[in-house]
């Protein structure tokens, strides 16, 4: 009776393994002192607190509206706060992945990094484990007191905001890449925050300077004279509704809370792939640049 042959890896997969699994345990090495070192802090506190604030004058804003009106209805009442909730979370986690990499680059601690066993693909992996899981602390704090917000107040929890704040990693893990492509490729950590507030004042006045635009009443004397700034502002909002993490968030949710799979599915994708690219080229930007300031 013949034996079949041992079924082998080739050499290259091998390698592979071994390489991935140091990588692995690298990932999670960094990742649990970036986030020890965040629970030490104070900013990850100051985040969900405001979040917390937000959401209660938000809620009470809303039967204030619904009591005056007399309506006696409010529609998907805890949207706008879930939607704050994460835009602030988002917001925290890519200021803090801007200087993930750039800060120690500054402070020389990076070269000393990487005179261990570390490579660009696993402090780029454990920072951007790291920042999901920061997220997901900010999420343990806050979903519970949006629960009890509506027990307190005898508003509806649909189970859609659950699956809505499930499936927010994937949008809040594009911003987190984005952050650490800024941190990797910045000449110092002055240059990071100020493309960070940059790219936020981009989008506060392009969606803010669209709205207004619109506010224009047709009647007016300067609404067709304005006609061409508002077609570029539109199609400047088209364009980053696409790219911009706080515009996928928005879009995300929005089409959780009105469960259209088709919509949800098309923006995870979205998200999937912008996430990929910004990870890539982190990685690529890190090598590139170096470890010196």
């Amino acid at each position: 009776m013949t034996k079949a042959p041992a079924l082998s890896l080739p050499a290259s997969a091998r390698a592979a393994s071994p390489l991935w699994s140091l990588r692995c345990q690298i990932m999670s090495r960094i990742a649990a002192q970036e986030v020890r070192d965040a629970i030490y802090g104070w900013p990850l506190y100051i985040v969900a607190a405001v979040a917390l604030l937000a959401d209660v004058l938000l809620m009470v804003n809303s039967l204030h509206f619904v009591a005056e009106s007399g309506l006696q209805i409010l529609g998907r009442p805890f949207y706008l706060p879930l939607l704050v909730t994460t835009t602030l979370t988002m917001l925290y986690i890519t200021a803090w992945a801007v200087l993930a990499i750039v800060r120690p680059r500054d402070q020389g601690a990076l070269r000393i990094l990487f005179f261990a066993p570390v490579d660009s693909v696993s402090l780029i992996g454990g920072h951007f484990l790291a920042g999901l899981i920061l997220y997901g602390l900010v999420m343990l704090v806050t979903t519970p007191a949006l629960a009890l917000l509506a027990w307190l107040t005898n508003v509806p929890f649909s189970p859609l905001l659950l699956l809505g704040i499930v499936l927010s990693p994937v949008f809040i893990a594009v911003a987190l890449a984005l952050g650490l492509f800024v941190s990797a490729v910045s000449p110092s950590s002055r240059s990071a925050m100020f493309f960070f507030i940059g790219a936020l004042l981009l989008l506060t006045g392009v969606q803010g300077g669209y709205t207004a635009l619109l506010s224009i009443p047709p009647v007016s004397k300067s609404y067709d004279a304005l006609l061409f700034l508002r077609e570029l502002l539109r199609s400047v909002r088209n364009l980053l509704n696409w790219i911009s993490p706080v515009a996928l968030l928005e879009s995300g949710l929005d089409a959780v809370m009105r469960a259209s799979w088709q919509d949800i599915a098309q923006w995870l994708a979205t998200a999937l792939i912008g996430c990929a690219a910004w990870l890539i080229l982190a990685v690529w930007g890190l090598n590139r640049r170096g470890l010196l300031p």
